[in-house]
């Protein structure tokens, strides 16, 4: 009995840990990797102190997009697709800025990266917690936003160590960590089950079309 419970409590606290790797990926690395490396964009004149703050604003204008188009999306793709597909698009973007092709493709990807990450802030607590326990719901919600520290402190640590090596190295690296951390939490998010509301219209739906059934019969 211990053991199925072990299991079962392993099992309900995979969406928590998928939730907390949306919110390290999206917001943690996608967000905050990004200050400590603009000393060095500008002294690999990669783009100037100026550029470099219009391309941060870029981002933070992404993720206000993506906060507002994170239900809309859910709802046409599905939420699981959705964040599975806005984890893919975060970790591309940090591929992408390891090319430093022009001022247009860097404002590019980092306005997809701030909209990756504004919808997975948007979208991952809410798809998780209805799956968990109403008494376990504060301590899951402290998990899953832990996920926003965790990637602030990995940025800190990271960058550094990665800048030994290069720029593009360093970007490179960052996709790899998003990437796998996407891997990781793929199989995670909860199934989505049909809304109550269109559940039982359908149910309604059908109860006609039964009941003229059953009359054409007799």
């Amino acid at each position: 009995m211990a053991a199925v419970v072990r299991t079962n409590d392993i099992a309900n606290w995979r969406p928590v840990f998928a939730g907390l790797c949306a919110n390290l990926v999206g917001v943690g690395l996608a967000r905050f990797a990004y200050t400590p490396l603009i000393p060095a964009l500008i002294a690999a004149h990669w783009f100037s102190p100026s550029a470099t703050v219009y391309l941060g604003a870029a981002n933070l204008a992404g993720y206000l997009g993506g906060a507002l188009l994170a239900r809309p999306i859910a709802a046409r793709a599905g939420a699981a697709p959705a964040l599975r597909g806005m984890m893919v698009a975060a970790s591309v973007a940090f591929f992408a800025c390891a090319f430093p092709l022009s001022f247009g493709w860097f404002f590019v990807w980092r306005f997809a990266s701030g909209i990756s990450g504004g919808a997975l802030m948007a979208l991952a607590a809410p798809v998780v917690l209805p799956h968990i326990a109403p008494s376990r719901r504060g301590l899951a919600s402290g998990a899953i936003f832990t996920g926003v520290g965790l990637g602030i402190a990995a940025s800190g640590t990271l960058v550094p160590l990665l800048m030994h090596v290069g720029l593009p190295q360093t970007w490179f690296g960052l996709g790899a960590v998003a990437l796998l951390l996407t891997a990781i939490s793929w199989t995670g998010w909860p199934r989505e089950e049909l809304p109550k509301s269109i559940s039982q219209a359908h149910r309604r739906a059908r109860a006609p079309t039964s009941s003229r059934s059953m009359s054409n019969t007799v």
